[in-house]
């Protein structure tokens, strides 16, 4: 019979492996020291995460630090111009003045579109630098310059190489960033291009007054033959430092190979690509909604600028001090309606919303224009310009993202040339329509009305303005109805492309 198996009386059972404890990361480092090293490479990430969470990407942050160093030279150098043309006026100051800054404004309404030709066709990286370089050795002269004239054409030398850097640089933002980020940089290029006159002026208060007690005998005077010297080689050095910023952007020009066999200047070629740019600007439909409705936003919104000192002394009586106010709610709006927009920018409609900014904007032009209290009146202006913000980052977004990379440069000159020539027209036009109106006013009604028990003032002011509010609210209405068609047809890509390649939903 076979043996009987003998079993241990300690029965043995599988090891188990061993429990993992988590070890917290955080214990013992009280115990540690902290090097320099390792704060350094902390701060350096902290800063990585906020140029990601707010810039999108580091080029991007490097071409925004580029416009908002050139946005705070051109302020200096537009402040600085002003006081040495008004020196050399002499006995009319006012019109030495208003020529130079005709000098800066008119050639945009001619030049812009030669402009965005040129960007579309050369490097823009180069581009930009060659501008920033050119502008800082005019800045450099200008201290030897001793009559209007001259001013003149240094104005227009300057004006020249700044329409080229502004195309150039508004066609290389989407090359920098993501799609979804347009907005906010839209937002981001707004607050570089207006948040930034203040800043200047706070420089050149600073360095005028520092300049007026300053000795300039001997070598010293030598440095700054003119009053305004230094200024002027502050805000060369200004350009000198974006062009350094611009320099080492990676940006390339795209060519494929039918554009690089192609001889770099021939004239059909280059009236054929102009005539390309503006029929891309009217063909379109997105590129033309946003055009007309900028356009004609700023002929109505334009007029503001002249009649809005009228407005605040002879209708609300609150004179300079109040139209002080109402400045200040309309810049309170737009960067409330800036930084609002660039919160939400994943939640709106970008084409809904860019129509309603418009028509909100004159609306509350028209209720502004009908207060006679200036609390009130500066609330509503705020509202104007919080639609106003709104309808300028959206519109530019819009550009972005429904304009090819090849006639970007184009698009953007012509809505630039389309601007300012409509920003003249406002100026000029808009205190020979308050005039125009005073007198039909005073001639039908005796400047006011009777409603009821209600007295309401018909001052010629008042009248533009109302119709600078109702030529808002046409633009935004135009704006919307382009906006639908375009929903209904499906054909919102750029020129040649196939119908529906960009939608309207965002």
């Amino acid at each position: 019979m076979p043996p009987t198996c003998w079993r241990p009386a300690v029965t043995l059972h599988r090891a188990r492996p061993a429990r993992e404890v988590p070890v917290d990361p955080g214990a013992g480092r009280g115990l540690q020291p902290v090097t320099a090293e390792g704060a350094a490479a902390g701060q350096r990430r902290r800063w990585a995460a906020f140029q990601r969470r707010v810039f999108a990407t580091p080029q991007f942050f490097r071409l925004w630090s580029a416009q908002v160093v050139t946005s705070t030279g051109d302020w200096l150098g537009f402040l600085a111009i002003a006081v040495v043309a008004a020196r050399l006026g002499a006995g009319t100051p006012e019109a030495a003045i208003g020529v130079v800054i005709a000098a800066r404004l008119v050639p945009g309404v001619f030049f812009s579109q030669v402009a965005g030709l040129l960007a579309d066709r050369f490097d823009r990286r180069r581009l930009m630098v060659t501008c920033d370089l050119a502008r800082a050795g005019i800045l450099l002269a200008v201290p030897l310059v001793n009559s209007v004239w001259q001013l003149v054409l240094v104005s227009l030398a300057l004006e020249a190489f700044t329409l080229l850097w502004i195309p150039a640089k508004e066609a290389s933002v989407p090359n920098l960033l993501p799609a979804k980020h347009l907005t906010a940089a839209n937002s981001l290029s707004m607050f570089a291009t207006y948040a930034t006159f203040p800043i200047a002026s706070l420089i050149f208060a600073r360095v005028a007054g520092a300049l007026e007690s300053a000795d300039r005998e001997g070598w010293l005077g030598l440095l700054y033959p003119d009053k305004q010297g230094p200024i002027f080689y502050l805000d060369a050095l200004t350009f000198v430092v974006s062009a350094a910023l611009v320099f080492s952007l990676p940006l390339r020009h795209p060519r494929d190979a039918a554009r690089a066999e192609r001889p770099a200047v021939r004239w059909e070629g280059v009236f054929r690509e102009y005539r390309e740019g503006w029929r891309y600007v009217v063909v379109n439909p997105t590129v033309r909604s946003v055009n007309i409705g900028l356009a004609t936003a700023l002929i109505g919104g334009g007029m503001l600028i002249p009649l809005a000192l009228v407005y605040a002394i002879e209708v609300l009586r609150v004179g300079e001090g109040g139209f002080a106010d109402i400045v200040t709610g309309l810049s309170a709006g737009v960067g409330v309606g800036v930084v609002v927009l660039s919160l939400l920018q994943r939640r709106v409609h970008k084409h809904r919303v860019f129509a309603r900014s418009l028509t909100g904007a004159g609306v509350c032009l028209l209720v502004a224009s009908s207060l006679g209290s200036l609390p009130w009146v500066m609330l509503v202006a705020g509202a104007v310009g919080a639609c106003a913000g709104g309808m300028y980052v959206l519109g530019f977004t819009l550009l972005h993202e429904h304009t090819a990379d090849e006639v970007r440069g184009r698009v953007f000159a012509g809505l630039y040339s389309i601007v300012r020539l409509c920003v003249v027209v406002a100026l000029v036009v808009g205190p020979l329509l308050a005039a125009l109106f005073d007198r039909v006013s005073e001639v039908l009604f005796d400047r006011a009305i009777d409603i009821g028990i209600v007295v309401v003032e018909l001052p010629g002011v008042r009248l533009t303005l109302w119709l600078a509010g109702l030529t808002v609210i046409v633009a935004g209405l135009l704006a919307r109805r382009t906006q639908r068609a375009v929903a209904a047809t499906g054909s919102n890509g750029p020129v040649g492309a196939p119908p529906g390649d960009e939608s309207l939903e965002d």
